[in-house]
């Protein structure tokens, strides 16, 4: 189907959560060359309801703020996750906000409660500037199987629909690795740069223009260097 705007591109910044308490055995284990599989036990080992950031999760979104002062980065509005570890992340790296919370942008749903959102009320009453209108109270997506990548693949197509739809020139997206993976990498109607598409480190913000086809259905996007 045709994603239709008005003229020129859009400038996108996306960004993973920082480390949550879910991630650390996990990434170390995928550090040293572990299977995926031996990735997603590693996490279910440490898995908690809607994981939220650690210490260090906190330093880091704190770390990637600072090095973006001075910069042109200057989202006008921020996309995020409903999982609190995106949202935390978000309102540290780019206070000034707006927010607006995504159901799109959520982690590969499924299995893991980490990938479990609160409900809409309640994540309303723990973050007042984030808008939650978009979701409906209960998390009605999570079930107790793993998304499969197609699933996800065509959430992250639709997440990006989102950001190209906003009247917004310059969009930040703060979300999870595994999103960012299927938004990056997986579609044939998504081209990314290759520098684009590698794994996210926690906190990790990359920068890219976004433009679409003039067949109105795949994107292009090309990484932003900042020197």
């Amino acid at each position: 189907m045709a994603c239709v705007r008005g003229s020129g591109g859009k400038i996108v910044h996306f960004v993973r959560h920082g480390e949550a308490m879910h991630n650390p055995r996990a990434e170390a284990l995928r550090t040293a060359g572990c299977t995926f599989d031996e990735f997603l036990l590693a996490m279910a080992a440490d898995d908690v309801f809607d994981a939220p950031l650690t210490t260090l999760g906190i330093a880091q979104a704190t770390e990637t703020h600072s090095s973006l002062l001075g910069t042109s980065v200057a989202p006008e509005v921020v996309l995020v996750s409903p999982l609190s570890r995106a949202i935390d992340t978000a309102k540290t790296i780019f206070p000034c906000g707006p927010f607006f919370a995504v159901d799109e942008l959520c982690e590969r749903r499924g299995w893991l409660l980490n990938t479990k959102r609160r409900r809409r009320s309640e994540l309303a009453a723990a973050y007042p500037l984030c808008d939650f209108a978009a979701l409906s109270e209960d998390d009605e997506l999570w079930t107790e199987q793993l998304e499969e990548w197609p699933s996800c693949s065509a959430r992250g197509r639709a997440a990006l629909e989102r950001v190209w739809l906003r009247p917004e020139r310059e969009v930040a997206v703060v979300c999870h690795g595994g999103i960012l993976d299927a938004i990056l990498g997986m579609r044939d109607d998504v081209h990314a740069d290759a520098d684009l598409k590698g794994r996210f480190h926690n906190a990790e913000c990359r920068s890219a223009e976004l433009n679409l086809d003039p067949d109105g259905v795949s994107f292009q996007l090309k990484l932003i260097t900042r020197g």
